[in-house]
C-alpha cells in the first residue's frame, strides 16, 4: 500500500508540473516506465475488498494520468505556436477540467454500450455458408458485474451463431478469485449449433494456467491449443498464447486441404500471410483503448482494429468486450464480433 501510495498518487500531477514548470513533457513521462509489472503484482492480493479498491484505485488514477499526458501535449502545441502563457491561466485549467470530467464519462459509456461488429469474408473454393460469433478480452474479476456477463451471452445467443469462438483473456488472472461470482454458470448457457471454442490469451499464463483453463472449460468453453477442428469444410486452428514459446509453427497443426481460420490472441499474422490462410481472427489490443497506450500497440502490431486484406489473407482484430484495469475506452469500443464466411462469387 506505501508503493501505492508513494508511486501513483502524485504521478498525474508531477507529469503535469513538470511540464508546467520546466517543459519537459518526456521527463514527467518517464514516471509510468515499469509500472504494469506492480500492475500485475496486485492480481496477488487476496484480500478481495482490498484487491478490488486498489484497482479500482489505481484504474482511475492511471486514468487521470492519460488525460493529463494528452492535456501536456495539447499545452505544447500551444506554447509552439506562441500562447504557452494561456497553459498557467484559471480558464485553461478549468477546460481542462471540464475536458476530464467528460473524457471519463465517454470512456465509461464506450466500456459499458456493448456494439455489434459484423464483417462478411469471401472465400474462394468454399461452396457453403458458415456464421460465427468472435469474443474476445472479456477479463472476468472483481470489476466486471454479472448484469454485464448476462448481457454478452444474451446477444450471443440472439445470433444464433453455427460457431462461437473465444479469443483469449476470457479470465484476467487468477480463476480463483471467480468462484463464487457465478460467471461460469452464465457462460455456461452460450449456444451455438458446432460448440464454444477458444484459445488462451496472456492473461490466463498470470495465475495458475491449469486452473484457468479447468474454470474456462467449466464456464462451457472448450481450451484449444495448438490443434485444429473441421466445421462444415472450414479448418479452424487454435494458437496457444505467444507466452507459450514452445508453441508449434502454424504449419505442423492443420492436417486438411481446407480453407483455413487460425484464432490467435495476439494479431501477430506473418505465419499466416506466408502459409496463405484465408483467415486469421485476434484481439488482445483492446482497438487501442485508451491514449497514450494505442500508441504502443501501433509500434508492436500492423493491425490493431478492424478489417484488413494482405495479400489472399484476411486479418479480423477486435477490440474486445471487457477490459483489464481501466474500465474505460476512449480510443475504442466494447464490441462483439459477428462475422460470416461464404464462397467467393
Amino acid at each position: 500500500m506505501l508503493e501505492l501510495i508513494v508511486y501513483y498518487l502524485p504521478m498525474p500531477f508531477v507529469v503535469y508540473l513538470l511540464y508546467l514548470l520546466s517543459g519537459s513533457y518526456l521527463l514527467g513521462g518517464f514516471f509510468f516506465l515499469g509500472s504494469f509489472l506492480f500492475l500485475i503484482r496486485i492480481t496477488e492480493i487476496k484480500n478481495e475488498n482490498l484487491r478490488k479498491k486498489i484497482k479500482v484505485f489505481v484504474s482511475n488514477y492511471l486514468f487521470l494520468y492519460k488525460t493529463m499526458c494528452f492535456i501536456t501535449v495539447f499545452a505544447i502545441g500551444l506554447r509552439i505556436i506562441g500562447w504557452g502563457t494561456t497553459v498557467r491561466t484559471p480558464a485553461f485549467i478549468l477546460s481542462s477540467l471540464v475536458f476530464y470530467i467528460l473524457l471519463i464519462w465517454k470512456g465509461y459509456r464506450n466500456y459499458i454500450k456493448i456494439e455489434i461488429k459484423e464483417y462478411m469474408v469471401e472465400i474462394p473454393d468454399y461452396e457453403d455458408e458458415l456464421k460465427i460469433v468472435f469474443l474476445s478480452d472479456i477479463h472476468l474479476s472483481e470489476l466486471r458485474s454479472i448484469k454485464y456477463v448476462e448481457e454478452i451471452v444474451e446477444k450471443v445467443n440472439g445470433f444464433s451463431a453455427d460457431c462461437i469462438l473465444i479469443g483469449g483473456d476470457t479470465v484476467e488472472s487468477h480463476m480463483e478469485y471467480l468462484e463464487n461470482k457465478g460467471f461460469d454458470k452464465i457462460l455456461k448457457k452460450m449456444k451455438s449449433k458446432y460448440g464454444v471454442y477458444g484459445v488462451l490469451g496472456n492473461h490466463e499464463y498470470i495465475g495458475d494456467l491449469n486452473k484457468n483453463i479447468e474454470y474456462l472449460d467449466g464456464c462451457g468453453i472448450k481450451i484449444l491449443r495448438d490443434e485444429s477442428i473441421i466445421i462444415k469444410r472450414l479448418e479452424f486452428i487454435f494458437r496457444d498464447e505467444a507466452n507459450n514459446h514452445l508453441r508449434k509453427k502454424l504449419k505442423d497443426i492443420y492436417k486438411t486441404a481446407y480453407p483455413k481460420v487460425v484464432i490467435d490472441h495476439r494479431p501477430k499474422f506473418e505465419e499466416a500471410l506466408d502459409e496463405g490462410i484465408e483467415l486469421q481472427i485476434s484481439g488482445h489490443t483492446h482497438g487501442g483503448q485508451i491514449f497514450p497506450i494505442n500508441l504502443a500497440y501501433m509500434l508492436a502490431y500492423k493491425v490493431i482494429y478492424g478489417y484488413k486484406k494482405i495479400k489472399n489473407t484476411v486479418i479480423i482484430v477486435s477490440s474486445g468486450v471487457g477490459t483489464g484495469f481501466l474500465t474505460y475506452r476512449t480510443w475504442s469500443r466494447s464490441e462483439i464480433v459477428r462475422i460470416t464466411l461464404k464462397g467467393k462469387e
